[in-house]
């Protein structure tokens, strides 16, 4: 009995460990859907797999080569997947294997539900994707991806569980596959869950990528489109794991401004980067394009998620991402031109937290622009990015907007309209950058924290909540746990802001303060700033 604990006890070890995996930078690669859909075959992924080592993508950082749907044919006896043997005569292991001898990582897709998209969705009506999907083959199906076909990615889709009326929780159903690969002992692996929109707090620790929307187009507004989705989910971003802004769709028919603007915002954004052209027919532009080192270094750096720095209403963005290290003095700038015609975009250095002096380089021109005070003007061509790095002296930030907060009960499963219980960032009447959080409270998950209030010493420090409320409303206000006296909120209008200012003990280095209502809707909430140390005596 005792030897049976012991080997249990080790067993279980041994899972822990193989769950907890260094973390990646956000994955590259290649998907055989965009290009091909399921129509696919052995061939093609071999000359897929050719293609991106003689190309030298590779090389640049393109390691995965991951096969969407349109490869299955139903159950066998057993009810073990089959796989088209028309299509794939050697088998998912050989080409796995094949795959391998190249240097890349091999991919696979699946289903949450009990069939596939392309048997829904597909014109061609992918028959043998009926009853291949995870659901109630859980622990079989990821034995036969890992343990014996040595996939090193799966990608799970939900179409199957949407359409069958199974009303599957999407968290335990998720975590269940999740839980079937660790049981396989597989340490280096990326799971992504398409669920088609951010399905909620809970996947930000279970996979390594999630989509944020449905699938992506070869247009500008398509882009554009998720760009905005992705808006406010920086929080969500954490080393290893990443909003996925689905494949890019360069070099699929937009121009070649349109195509350099993707690879610019999904990089400062760390989306991963995951091709979806056919390869054997790559142009030179595209190839120049996708494999741009300094792009390609800013999308690999985890320090965070770009962020909407400025919006000037007349869709004329600033986006920014601090590389190498939150304190960092470095930044990777998009000025992003949505409009039809060629303007002046500015990004001023006290919004991106640097001092008054900086340098700055272009990224795609290869140049060295030079040194520059307090700001610096783009111009930028109609639907285009510039794409820069600026490097100055880093200044802490002392303000701090809801909108970019940690929801913890958020999730855009029902993005359409608003759910009670659950906190959003949404556009909000007088607040200062024109966003804040609406919603906060009436229950004790539905709460907000702000999760990276930096500052250098130990000590007091003054407080500003500024909030809207046009009836007399409560924060329960904690910071790093311990909870803080506040009075009243009541701005008297919900388009009015007002302010309320506390004291708080900070600590050196990061700090989280929290607002919360358990049983009643709090304040809207605009941002909070946090003022000078106070002196011992104050």
């Amino acid at each position: 009995m005792k030897k049976l604990t012991f080997l249990s006890l080790m067993l279980t070890l041994s899972l822990f460990a193989f769950s907890q995996k260094v973390p990646k930078p956000p994955m590259m690669g290649f998907s055989t859907w965009n290009a091909f859909h399921a129509r696919i075959d052995e061939e093609l992924i071999k000359a897929h797999a050719d293609a991106l080592v003689s190309t030298g993508l590779r090389d640049a950082g393109y390691r995965y080569l991951n096969i969407d749907d349109g490869y299955f044919d139903g159950r066998d006896a057993d009810g073990n997947i089959r796989v088209k043997a028309d299509k794939f005569p050697s088998g998912m292991k050989a080409l796995a294997d094949y795959v391998h001898s190249k240097g890349l990582k091999f991919g696979l897709y699946g289903d949450a539900g009990p069939n596939t998209c392309a048997s829904i969705w597909e014109k061609t009506k992918e028959l043998g994707g009926i009853g291949v999907g995870f659901y109630e083959h859980e622990e079989q199906d990821m034995k036969l991806y890992f343990n014996n076909w040595d996939a090193d990615y799966v990608k799970v889709d939900y179409c199957g569980a949407s359409q069958q009326n199974l009303k599957l929780d999407e968290e335990t159903h998720y975590t269940k596959i999740k839980q079937a690969i660790d049981k396989t002992g597989t340490a280096d692996y990326i799971f992504n869950v398409c669920r088609w929109t951010f399905p909620g707090t809970w996947v930000i620790k279970l996979a390594d990528s999630w989509r944020i929307s449905g699938d992506i187009h070869p247009s500008f507004g398509s882009m554009t489109y998720i760009l905005d989705l992705n808006t406010f989910l920086a929080p969500y971003m954490s080393p290893g794991h990443y909003n996925d802004m689905d494949m890019l769709q360069i070099g699929n028919g937009m121009t070649y401004d349109e195509d350099r603007t993707q690879m610019s915002l999904w990089c400062v954004l760390t989306s991963p980067l995951v091709l979806g052209t056919d390869l054997r027919k790559i142009s030179p532009q595209t190839l120049e394009i996708v494999t741009n080192k300094e792009a390609i270094a800013i999308n690999q750096d985890m320090t965070e998620q770009g962020r909407l720095i400025s919006d000037f209403g007349n869709s004329l963005q600033v986006w920014s991402k601090k590389l190498n290290g939150k304190q960092s003095g470095e930044r990777a700038v998009v000025l992003f031109n949505r409009t039809d015609n060629e303007a002046n975009i500015t990004v001023d250095f006290a919004d991106i937290d640097l001092a008054s002096k900086a340098s700055i380089r272009d990224i795609w021109q290869a140049k060295d622009l030079g040194n520059f005070t307090d700001f610096y003007i783009g111009k930028v061509p109609a639907h285009s990015a510039v794409l820069l790095l600026i490097k100055g002296k880093n200044v802490i930030p002392t303000c701090f907007e809801a909108e970019y907060a940690y929801l913890h009960n958020f999730s855009h499963l029902k993005y359409t309209q608003v759910i009670p219980e659950q906190a959003r960032a949404t556009e909000i009447q007088g607040a200062s950058k024109k966003s804040g959080v609406k919603y906060i409270g009436g229950n004790p998950e539905n709460y907000l924290e702000f999760r990276d209030v930096f500052v250098k010493k130990s000590g007091k420090y003054p407080l500003t909540i500024s909030y809207l409320s046009g009836e007399d409303r409560f924060f329960k206000l904690s910071v790093n746990g311990k909870e803080v006296p506040t009075q009243v909120f009541n701005s008297g209008s919900f388009s009015q802001v007002g302010t309320q200012t506390v004291i708080v003990k900070l600590k050196a280095g990061n700090n989280v303060i929290r607002f919360e209502n358990e049983t009643e809707f709090a304040p809207d909430l605009d941002k909070i700033e946090i003022g000078k140390k106070l002196k011992l005596s104050e």
